[in-house]
């Protein structure tokens, strides 16, 4: 009979060693982070600012404000209640497609290879030529340096004077809005961009034909609450109608009221410009209610 051997230890098999590892019960799955599949939309919530949404969503603070540049205006001190960006699913930027642009010139703008461009986003086709208004994930690309609070106001209020800021950290009273408002440029022509325009969704005004130094007036009854220079608004004028509509008048070459002063419905504001990011003369009109901005069109005549 032959007798049975016994098992060699583990320590005395050969290649053992002291410090043998082995796997320790882990009571639950890490499921590692995975990007978004798809840019999604956020509602500005009370009390938000750039800085907490971007935390909220594990992004740059300038990712939000590159991708949203039509709804902020390269201002992000003016966030509102309501207002609704555009969330990239990384870090870079979230560009609308304007005629005549190519992947290669959108690249180079924002520092990065073409190649980039052609992720599980944007779906693009090598040699097919991109269409206007069509929206593009560029992760990792860069824009202008983001200036992050207004200026410091440099008038007295209710003085018919404009300068850098907004009216921050002063009550108005004055003229409350009839509720109907009135064409600022006493025209509906339009020259650029409607609201949420299918090239641009991400714009939330009307940009009305004017020519440069042709007047602007109040659309309606209320006290300016904005007057200056804003971010790519440029020079910029609000007006708080009292009723829960406010109204924005963009680009500005010269404006003749100031900070807490009352309009009239038809009052004369100012006069039709091209400062702040504007390509050529006109007015970007806006009206908001409770901080959300509103087709204009179904306001005016």
């Amino acid at each position: 009979m032959t007798p049975r051997l016994r098992p060699t230890p583990l320590s005395t098999q050969p290649h053992a060693a002291a410090d043998t590892i082995s796997r320790v019960p882990i009571p639950h799955t890490t499921i590692p982070d995975r990007l978004r599949s798809q840019v999604i939309t956020y509602t500005v919530q009370a009390g938000d600012t750039i800085f907490d949404i971007a935390a909220k969503f594990g992004l740059w603070p300038e990712t939000i404000v590159w991708s949203n540049r039509e709804a902020l205006q390269d201002a992000p001190w003016l966030i509102q209640l309501g207002l609704e960006l555009f969330i990239p699913p990384v870090d870079g930027v979230y560009h609308t497609v304007l005629s005549g642009e190519t992947v290669e010139g959108i690249a180079a703008a924002y520092e990065v290879e073409p190649e980039e461009l052609y992720n599980e986003w944007n779906g693009l086709v090598e040699g097919r030529p991109l269409r206007e208004g069509q929206l593009l994930v560029v992760p990792s690309g860069r824009s202008e340096q983001v200036t992050w609070t207004a200026p410091e106001p440099q008038y007295t209020a209710g003085s018919a004077q404009y300068s850098y800021g907004v009216c921050s950290g002063v009550t108005f009273t004055g003229l409350g809005g009839t509720g109907a408002f009135i064409l600022p440029t006493g025209s509906s022509r339009v020259s650029g961009w409607y609201f949420r325009d299918v090239r641009n969704p991400g714009h939330i005004g009307i940009d009305y034909t004017c020519r440069t130094g042709d007047p602007i007036y109040a659309s309606d009854n209320g006290v300016v609450t904005i007057a200056g220079w804003n971010g790519g608004y440029g020079i910029l004028v609000e007006v708080n109608h009292g009723n829960s509509f406010t109204t924005r008048y963009g680009h500005f070459s010269q404006i003749i009221v100031g900070c807490g002063q009352s309009v009239y419905q038809g009052q004369l504001l100012g006069y039709c410009g091209s400062t702040g990011w504007s390509t050529g003369a006109h007015l970007h009109f806006e009206i908001r209610s409770n901080g959300v901005p509103q087709n204009p069109q179904s306001y005016l005549p």
